[in-house]
């Protein structure tokens, strides 16, 4: 079945189906909790660090439906029919690692010429996938632990600075590190002795001047443009795999809807999706 054939079916035969509206559904809970989760990165800084929580709590949701996505359509494409339940709790659960790992499994098999994205730092990705994969198994619950008193792994928002924001940080080009570094010290002059300031950075430092406060808004702010940025390259990565073997399944006969429509934002580059401040499928 082509595309054209798909098309002109009528919407309410393929709602008949008995897959059409649960991977509808599915997509849009993806897509939705991927979005909420980057925009809320984005926003995130040395001062509120909830929103490092938040962020990343939506994202690995939507990233794990993602990538499960992409196992059923690669199973529907080659096999004929999706994974039982129990096959993906066996071989997956909810660690990201290894359905990452499947992702790139199945994207190998794909013509390279009909891939165009690639992961962005090859040399931070793995720790960061690492975090992700740690965040949605158990540092997301680090806060009730510590509260209950469970021996405490390490903050995650921390974690995070140490293996991504710091490695980040150090690529920043020199000039805009100079300039930042200038523009604290004119804000620490212009406030001396007019505020007190009592904080810690993303990382536990603590910031007990106007210049260190600075400094530290600069740092969060490019972490976290940086940081969501590679977070939302690695989400199209994935999305560029889920929206091939969606096509394929429709292709070869299979009545789904187009999911990939639900990702679109996800199929710009790399300056685009840089520069943006929120997210959203709408």
């Amino acid at each position: 079945m082509t595309d054209e054939q798909v098309t002109s079916t009528k919407l309410s035969d393929l709602w008949q189906s008995p897959i059409f509206r649960p991977l509808l559904h599915e997509a849009g809970i993806a897509a939705e909790t991927l979005c909420i989760g980057l925009t809320t990165l984005r926003k995130a800084n040395y001062q509120q660090s909830d929103k490092y929580y938040a962020g990343f709590f939506s994202y690995t949701v939507g990233l794990e439906r993602a990538m499960k996505l992409t196992i059923l359509l690669d199973s529907l494409v080659e096999e004929g029919a999706f994974p039982t339940d129990q096959q993906l709790k066996k071989s997956y659960g909810h660690d990201l690692s290894k359905l990452i790992t499947a992702v790139k499994a199945i994207r190998a098999n794909i013509d390279p010429s009909e891939l165009h994205w690639k992961l962005p730092h090859p040399d931070i990705i793995d720790d960061a996938v690492s975090f992700l994969a740690e965040f949605a198994k158990t540092t997301r619950y680090y806060n009730l632990d510590v509260l209950s008193g469970k021996a405490p792994s390490l903050d995650p928002v921390a974690r995070w600075f140490h293996v991504v924001g710091k490695p980040l940080l150090a690529k920043r080009p020199a000039l805009q590190t100079l300039r930042n570094e200038a523009h604290a010290r004119t804000v620490a002059e212009l406030l001396k002795d007019k505020v007190i300031i009592r904080s810690i950075t993303e990382d536990g430092t603590p910031v007990s001047s106007v210049e260190e406060a600075a400094i530290a808004e600069h740092n969060s702010e490019y972490v976290a443009k940086e940081g969501t940025f590679l977070c939302t390259a690695l989400a199209r990565y994935v999305i560029e795999v889920l929206r091939h073997r969606g096509l394929a399944a429709r292709g070869a006969g299979h009545a789904i809807p187009d999911l990939g429509d639900f990702f679109a934002l996800f199929n710009n580059d790399d300056a685009l999706l840089k520069n943006r401040k929120s997210f959203s499928i709408h």
